[in-house]
């Protein structure tokens, strides 16, 4: 992608419901490339408010906007990553838009929205035509993101009524403008899950981008080479006894439960972090038949990281995660130095998704471990 950009354009937006809505907006105005996930796909989802006396706000599926009965249609939103996020996006503006899906089917009776004032009483005769259809070209002005248009042509239609007195119908906008504020103030803040949906593969698939730049960097790793399985070590024990060593695994980015192991360290009683981590690598070299990692990770700095290079006999890098704050230790060969090893640290964002990535395996590492050896512990007390 940045190989083909010419240039860079951004826009600053109040809060994060209008950066959901014009992320929506210009998705569809540009169809981009590399957004594979809103891009024209039949799971999709679009707002569409439809075109009749009272219209109606629906939600549609991509393969279903040529029905016969969408084509007439005020205005179309979209396409939303999930039905989830257009949920949230419903819920949140409802209460100061209330719309009517059941105005031509209620019989003059009020709907369960009505009951709990979400609904502007359309299906109960209690709006008319008019301020009705009003009421929907307010909210479509504030979906296609023109805030303060709507914000100043409520204002001055709430002033005109306060000059005629009519000051029930001005405290309703009133409300309006203070609604819309508090919802694009940026003290505002959506649920996580809807600025970040479920795209934990591909938060996965750009860590381990990074990371594989990182690692070529230093000449560590070719620009191709696959970071499909990540091994993560990490030791755990009482003064030395019940030492266990776990072994964890990302598989692409990952956390893969089904490829944990731990080693019940046998050669030492005594606290050793290093010799216990060079017994677990060294026994885990024994197993071909386990898949081979293309990347070992312990948990710990400069002297965890050279502990095991010294043992280490597979062609696979070995990185560390140092704490304090987190930081990248790298192993790097050098045939200068007398045990041939060097190591490098690398210091990332705290927010990097590479780093968060690795976090998340050295937090599992550390419970695995911790969780092994408390079993052992407690074994050896019931004896």
């Amino acid at each position: 992608m940045t190989a083909l950009a010419s240039r860079v354009e951004h826009q600053v937006l109040d809060s994060e419901i209008e950066a959901l809505l014009i992320e929506a907006q210009l998705i569809k105005a540009h169809q981009p490339y590399f957004n594979s996930r809103l891009k024209d796909d039949k799971s999709n989802i679009y707002l569409l408010i439809s075109k009749e006396a009272f219209p109606k706000v629906l939600r549609v599926r991509k393969t279903d906007l040529n029905k016969k009965k969408y084509q007439e249609k005020l205005a179309i939103f979209g396409p939303f990553a999930s039905s989830s996020r257009l949920s949230e996006v419903l819920k949140i503006i409802r209460p100061i838009f209330k719309w009517c899906n059941q105005a031509d089917r209620s019989h003059g009776k009020a709907c369960l929205y009505h009951h709990l004032d979400l609904c502007s009483g359309a299906c109960c005769q209690k709006i008319t035509k008019e301020d009705y259809q009003k009421n929907i070209e307010q909210m479509i002005l504030f979906l296609k993101g023109q805030k303060k248009t709507l914000l100043k042509e409520l204002e001055e239609e709430m002033w005109q009524l306060a000059k005629i007195e009519n000051y029930e119908r001005a405290q309703i906008n009133k409300n309006k403008i203070a609604l819309i504020k508090e919802i694009t103030s940026q003290q505002y803040k959506l649920k996580t899950d809807l600025i970040l949906p479920n795209f934990s593969q591909e938060e996965s698939a750009e860590a381990l981008i990074h990371l594989r730049h990182i690692l070529h960097q230093e000449s560590i790793v070719d620009s191709q080479q696959k970071l499909e399985r990540i091994e993560g070590y990490d030791v755990s024990n009482t003064m030395g006894l019940q030492a266990t060593v776990s072994m964890v695994v990302l598989t692409n980015g990952e956390i893969d439960h089904s490829e944990y192991k731990f080693f019940k360290i046998r050669s030492m009683q005594t606290p050793n972090d290093y010799g216990m981590l060079q017994e677990a690598l060294t026994r885990r070299q024994n197993h071909p038949e386990w898949l081979k990692p293309n990347l070992i990770m312990i948990d710990g700095g400069r002297g965890q990281v050279r502990a095991v290079a010294k043992i280490w006999r597979m062609d696979v890098p070995i990185i560390g995660l140092v704490k304090n704050p987190d930081r990248l230790v790298i192993s790097i060969k050098n045939k200068d130095k007398k045990d041939n090893i060097e190591t490098k640290i690398i210091t990332l964002a705290s927010n990097h998704p590479t780093l968060k990535m690795l976090e998340r395996l050295r937090d599992e590492a550390h419970r695995f471990a911790k969780k092994q050896h408390s079993r052992l512990r407690e074994k050896k007390l019931l004896e």
